[in-house]
């Protein structure tokens, strides 16, 4: 028994093919400013307005994977519903870029449970390139925070006039903290020009 075909829509294979060398002429045309924009934020002398700019580039970049993850993730969805709801695959009216085999019965179901599986994997990915940024940044934000209160603090048991960076709990916290983590032990003793 002869299989059926869906035929390729070529006005579609067209648009696809139009809008995939869209987006590479896009993405090489973005490419260089990024770049110069990545040049000017290392000229940059004060470290919180170069970390801010490098925070406001990174969402944004990460937002727009996020946009296009999520999108494509829900397309998936909508047609592994029409698939359920039809019991074929591709589900009547979808047009396709290539010929494609119509699967009926267990081979449409497995194909729509496979496009739910993308789908969710997908919606995951967009979710985790959303919001790494931002966990990112409060974590940097907050150990830094942490690291000026103990700056503050060792400023305050040492006392201006002694010259905080020549004291022996300077040194120690510069060592185990800044230089080497937590809980460095005896590796850098001897080692630091403190």
């Amino acid at each position: 028994m002869s299989q059926e075909i869906v035929p390729a829509d070529k006005d579609l294979r067209r648009k696809f093919l139009f809008v995939l060398i869209f987006s590479v002429i896009a993405i090489l045309f973005v490419v260089p400013y990024f770049n110069d924009y990545m040049q000017q934020i290392k000229q940059i002398s004060s470290p919180d307005l170069a970390f801010r700019k490098s925070m406001f580039l990174f969402k944004i970049t990460l937002g727009l994977v996020f946009l296009i993850l999520a999108g494509l993730g829900t397309y998936s969805a909508s047609i592994a519903r029409k698939v359920l709801k039809s019991g074929q695959f591709p589900p009547p009216g979808m047009r396709v870029i290539r010929d494609t085999t119509l699967r009926t019965g267990a081979q449409a179901k497995m194909a729509a449970i496979s496009l739910i599986t993308l789908s969710c994997v997908l919606v995951i990915f967009a979710l985790f390139f959303l919001c790494w940024p931002y966990a990112f940044e409060k974590t940097i934000l907050k150990k830094k925070g942490s690291n000026e209160k103990m700056y503050a603090f060792l400023w305050k048991e040492v006392g201006p006039n002694e010259g905080l960076e020549n004291s022996d709990a300077f040194r120690g916290f510069f060592r185990s903290h800044l230089l080497l983590g937590h809980g460095s032990g005896e590796r850098g003793k001897g080692k630091s020009s403190f």
